[in-house]
């Protein structure tokens, strides 16, 4: 499936209070009203703040089977990663605690492949030691594109966590030309409309650094949906691996990531991290997590995209009619036929009247019993202060979304 990209917003990564709930009596409470927290309806993303996305049914019973008895967890391991490799289409897999994990791991499985190539003294298992020690490792550079989006997306500060000297790259070809040389390790590209905005998109930068012999690490976290994205990047751009978060689109345990791509490089990642005492010993991924990164997969890859894209449309065109009755025009709708980084996903943009904000109905939704969070661009791109978008990814149901529009509605009303 080809996709156009919408390449010019972004929301706004907001924190706001969430209303405490008094305590119940008479009805037995949930997990979170025993702590005395209100739940909140997720119609913005699958913000790591709000707790990623709702794995279902299928997974979370995955979990628990698996939490259930003991395990060799290198034998797991072993099933997990080869699973996920053939379910993504690619030679290799490893899953780790995050995609911010994946970075790091598959930065410092980069550097010791290339110090090998580079000297052929180089020990494997002396170089797996050695970090974060940035003088072991001949190619001990790391390139990432300059640009207004290290700002927005300072996940790259991560890679100097390997000890490695991180190199900005001018945003075009001759940039990359003049920043590669006999210590670069890798290159790490984060897609997405916005990130690649004033910059080389990967579609121009991977088959450029692959002619220069360079690796490429690409960092997709959240560019799910369509499935095929999944290979896209390695198989048909061929970069050498790509990261996605297992917590947000792909709905399995928020604390899980995925790295995917060339064997060399998966296998290397599994070395470094935990259980083994090494660079990633703190990236863990318990049996639990395994098995409910797995099950979301498969759930994941066997879902048709289409499937996926109407449920949310029938549920953001519930809230549109709710809206357009409820304030009698005083809102303009618009639909966008792609998600907020591009992903094959519906959105709604809604303009609020004149004198009125999205902040400010941002506040007012958060304070609601149910807390409604709801997405806000913020004023560096560009968008109208009065714009917000609705998302129906991490909607549960029709009640979810009405009580959305009434939200919306609601602070219209005031």
């Amino acid at each position: 499936m080809e996709l156009t990209y919408a390449r010019d917003f972004w929301p706004l990564r907001h924190k706001y209070d969430t209303p405490e709930l008094p305590e119940m009596k008479g009805n037995r409470m949930g997990f979170y009203e025993k702590l005395g927290l209100c739940p909140i309806i997720n119609a913005s993303e699958t913000y790591t703040k709000l707790g990623g996305s709702l794995m279902a049914p299928e997974t979370l019973e995955a979990m628990k089977e698996a939490a259930e008895g003991f395990i060799d967890l290198d034998r797991l391991l072993d099933k997990v990663c080869e699973k996920a490799a053939l379910l993504t289409k690619n030679d290799g897999a490893f899953v780790t605690s995050g995609a911010s994990a994946g970075v790091i791991l598959s930065t410092g499985a980069c550097m010791i492949l290339e110090s090998m190539a580079a000297r052929n003294d180089f020990a494997e298992d002396i170089l797996l030691e050695a970090f974060p020690e940035r003088e072991a490792f001949p190619k001990n550079e790391v390139l990432v594109f300059d640009g207004d989006f290290r700002n927005s997306v300072p996940y790259w500060k991560l890679i100097a966590l390997t000890g490695a000297k991180i190199v900005s790259v001018s945003p075009d070809a001759e940039g990359i030309r003049k920043a590669v040389s006999e210590k670069t390790a890798a290159f790490v590209l984060f897609p997405a409309p916005l990130y690649e905005k004033g910059i080389l998109s990967c579609e121009e930068a991977v088959p450029l650094l692959r002619q220069m012999g360079v690796r490429t690490i690409v960092d997709a976290s959240a560019q799910l949906p369509p499935v095929s994205n999944l290979w896209y990047y390695t198989r048909e751009l061929g970069a050498d691996v790509v990261i996605f978060s297992g917590g947000k689109h792909l709905r399995g345990p928020q604390s899980t990531g995925l790295i995917a791509g060339k064997k060399d490089i998966t296998d290397l990642c599994r070395k470094l991290a935990s259980p083994n005492e090494r660079l990633g010993r703190g990236f863990k991924t318990g049996k639990e997590e395994l098995a409910g990164f797995l099950t979301a997969l498969e759930l994941f890859v066997k879902t048709p995209d289409p499937e996926r894209y109407e449920r949310q449309k029938k549920l953001l065109a519930l809230i549109a009619g709710i809206l357009e009755e409820k304030t009698k025009g005083l809102l303009t709708i618009e639909w966008l036929d792609r998600g907020r980084l591009g992903t094959y996903q519906p959105l709604l943009h809604i303009y609020l009247p004149e004198g009125r904000n999205a902040k400010e109905c941002l506040a007012y939704t958060r304070k609601r019993k149910p807390a409604v969070d709801i997405g806000v661009y913020t004023p560096e791109f560009h968008m109208p202060p009065n714009l917000i978008f609705l998302n129906a990814y991490n909607l549960k149901d029709e009640n979810e979304a009405r009580l959305t529009a009434e939200a919306v509605a609601g602070y219209l009303e005031r």
